[in-house]
């Protein structure tokens, strides 16, 4: 196996993160194997890393929206910079509005959803807070739009029901999920709660999970197959014309004279 390989093979294996989950998961199987395939082959070109941890510290009152603005711009000079000082500055608005009163509860906090045999998805909200004497995970996206199905808008609120809220500490808790996307080069907050969106049942959870694998093992040949083509498409030599031989071509010029009128 090629290095190219085994790194598009090494993506494949490992299963994403609850949100990205979601997206690559559709009810038809072809949707989903070529969306799991572009999963493999994409590369992210921005990162909110750097804002999510502004944001942290902001929602359990560490700094001020106003410090929270000042920490974005003081941020080194990368392609995800400006994106992440839009994001902060969104939520710093919202928070504004929704007054967190909120302390620190549990540091790094994560979950797993078991989708198969020793296959797991990560759940892992932004931070896990405690408010008006109850833990409440909150999710913080940086997405610049809200790229989700109804289906899969229920897939990820399952998913974490199953993987969260089935936890005596969380049995009572509310989520916090909050998007930031863009419309008209203005961001704005679309906040969704435990209960906003009816849970798939058993069987359509199980059907889904099928599917997902299925596409999944269907995605390793077919990635194969193009890594393969792209090589041998580099090895077709490129004939380049040899001067030294001195070949001309001619091309035959219509007779304007004896043309008919």
């Amino acid at each position: 196996m090629s290095s190219q390989m085994e790194k598009f093979f090494r993506k494949l294996d490992r299963i994403p993160a609850a949100p990205n989950f979601v997206r690559y998961n559709f009810e038809d199987l072809i949707k989903t194997v070529k969306a799991y395939i572009g999963f493999a082959k994409g590369m992210p070109t921005v990162s909110y890393v750097d804002g999510i941890k502004i944001i942290k510290d902001l929602v359990l009152g560490l700094i001020g929206p106003e410090q929270a603005g000042i920490a974005a711009r003081r941020l080194r000079e990368s392609p995800s910079r400006a994106e992440i000082i839009g994001f902060v500055d969104a939520f710093c608005i919202y928070a504004g509005e929704r007054l967190y009163r909120a302390t620190p509860a549990f540091s790094d906090f994560s979950e797993y959803y078991q989708i198969g045999r020793d296959l797991f998805v990560p759940v892992r909200p932004t931070l896990v807070a405690r408010e008006g004497g109850k833990f409440k995970p909150i999710f913080v996206f940086g997405w610049k739009s809200i790229p989700l199905t109804e289906f899969q808008r229920r897939l990820l609120m399952t998913i974490l029901e199953d993987a969260i809220f089935s936890l005596t500490d969380f049995q009572n808790s509310d989520a916090e999920i909050v998007f930031l996307p863009e419309v008209n080069g203005v961001r704005y907050s679309e906040v969704w709660c435990r209960g906003d969106y009816t849970l798939l049942s058993p069987s359509e959870l199980k059907n889904q999970m099928e599917v997902f694998l299925s596409a999944r093992e269907m995605a390793y040949p077919i990635i194969a197959d193009w890594l393969a083509s792209r090589t041998e498409l580099k090895k077709v030599p490129v004939v380049q014309p040899d001067e030294s031989l001195g070949l001309q071509l001619s091309f035959a010029q219509p007779d304007f004279d004896q043309r008919g009128s």
